[in-house]
């Protein structure tokens, strides 16, 4: 008998995440055709790049309107037709790189909400799938058109980081639902009590997702130094500093292994130090490291509220536009603000799309549990 209740657990449970968390990949997608039309529509090359771009931005409003019209009357979203949805979107995407700008100047940025959305909700199969897609097309359109090695690099390790931020956060969510609902017969806590406990609950199983993103951004850092690195004392200036983030991650995970996780003041801390070596090193010349802004800041929104993920993201977006628009080569007005915007967008919209996420747990009942 339990060979067969266990398969229909897992259906029922897969269903129930699909219908908890679907509004996220709702909400990604609209964030798609607003930021995808401005795209389109701003400084189009063709009528046929235009025509083309209008009409598959339409298609996906189209689609989605109609998967968001089932939430709100109360109707079941088929997850076949969510897992099509959302490889539409990735197929959109992905003729969007093709235009004339290519992935690594405007649209390749728009995978990151996408990612986000959809492993956060699906099951971790349909996210390896997806996931494996979006980066066997990045490398082989990094590899037709020369793209440097190392921003390819970035590009790969950045948007697997911001599948696995996602699936990793979403197994720590199944946990902490089945330790609720172990506790549900027991007096719940009231008012401040509840908050300050839930706060505490954040970060105690939620900061594992900062500690993986900071490996991968160490990771990229530790390829930069070593890539085509010209004298011993250019790879010591880089290792040098980057061996500190590696050992106080290494304090941070042994210590969230032994049942010990980090405060909340400590966290804030390391966060800053993570904005703080990935600005460093977009200003030392490597811009297109850019990147690890968004699985650092996705992290951070899926951990502390949503005020204070704000306050995070709004100045990790002043600090880059004041980088954008002061250091050489600048603003110039012929698309370079046209791709800031877009940045700008997507890394908000990530963040945002986390600390909606975030918020949706908080609200369900102990009751739904894995």
């Amino acid at each position: 008998m339990s060979t067969l209740v266990s398969p229909i657990q897992n259906a029922n449970r897969m269903l129930d995440d699909l219908r908890q968390g679907y509004i996220v990949i709702i909400a990604a997608r609209w964030i798609l055709v607003a930021a995808g039309l401005m795209f389109i529509l701003y400084r189009p090359q063709s009528t046929t790049e235009l025509s083309v771009g209008v009409l598959a931005v339409l298609g996906i409003a189209a689609i989605n309107f109609w998967l968001h019209t089932r939430p709100l009357t109360n109707q079941p979203v088929e997850p076949v037709w969510a897992y099509c949805a959302s490889a539409a979107d990735l197929a959109v995407i992905s003729g969007l790189v093709l235009l004339p700008g290519g992935p690594a100047s405007r649209t390749f940025v728009f995978y990151y909400p996408a990612i986000l959305a959809y492993s956060l909700v699906f099951p971790v199969g349909v996210t390896v799938l997806l996931s494996a897609g979006v980066l066997s097309f990045v490398a082989m359109r990094g590899l037709e058109t020369n793209l440097d090695e190392r921003i390819l690099v970035w590009q790969l390790l950045s948007l697997a980081a911001t599948a696995f931020i996602g699936w990793r956060y979403r197994e720590v969510e199944k946990r902490r639902r089945r330790r609720r609902a172990e506790l549900s017969s027991a007096r719940a806590p009231f008012g401040a009590e509840s908050t300050r406990t839930e706060a505490q609950e954040d970060l105690y199983y939620g900061q594992i997702v900062c500690i993986a993103a900071r490996w991968f951004v160490v990771a990229g850092a530790i390829f930069l130094a070593v890539y085509h690195a010209t004298s011993v004392g250019q790879m010591q200036r880089s290792l040098i500093p980057l061996l500190m983030v590696i050992a106080a991650n290494f304090f941070l995970q042994a210590r969230y292994m032994m049942g010990r996780p980090a405060n909340a003041l400590l966290l804030k801390v390391i966060g800053a130090v993570d904005l703080v070596v990935i600005t460093g090193t977009v200003v030392g010349g490597s811009t297109d490291f850019f990147v690890f802004f968004y699985p650092v800041a996705l992290a951070f929104a899926l951990v502390f509220a949503r005020r204070i993920t704000l306050i995070y993201t709004g100045v990790l977006g002043l600090g880059y536009v004041l980088i954008s628009v002061l250091l050489p080569p600048g603003i110039h007005f012929d698309g370079d603000e046209e791709t800031l915007a877009i940045r700008l967008i997507t890394l908000l919209s990530t963040t945002l799309l986390g600390t909606m996420y975030w918020r949706l747990q908080r609200a369900r009942r102990p009751s739904e549990v894995v």
